[in-house]
């Protein structure tokens, strides 16, 4: 599995990178998981920081593009993302559903 990045970009109002990306691989497409594991060691930031938003796969060829966001703080990116994404990325889990019971 290899990564290319296409674009990087500083958002200063929501303090996150923006990074679009094209993931080259062999044999079957890696997983969710693998991809935002692989992202996290790649730009060596904390899981709860990355929100993998979304990963296309290119018809007929092995390959993917995507689009990752990495915020500077989790607050911020609690406030800012919707909660199926949060779900998505396994980020907030316990608290957020307890919050809502009360």
């Amino acid at each position: 599995m290899e990564i290319k990045i296409v674009s990087d970009r500083y958002n200063p109002l929501l303090k996150r990178r923006e990074i679009k990306f094209i993931l080259d691989h062999e044999g079957a497409t890696p997983t969710f998981k693998d991809v935002r594991s692989k992202l996290c060691a790649m730009f060596n930031v904390d899981k709860n920081l990355l929100i993998l938003e979304k990963i296309v796969e290119e018809t007929g060829m092995q390959r993917c593009r995507g689009y990752v966001k990495i915020y500077d703080d989790e607050n911020i990116l609690k406030l800012v993302e919707r909660k199926h994404i949060l779900l998505k990325n396994e980020i907030g889990g316990e608290n957020d559903q307890g919050e809502e019971s009360s």
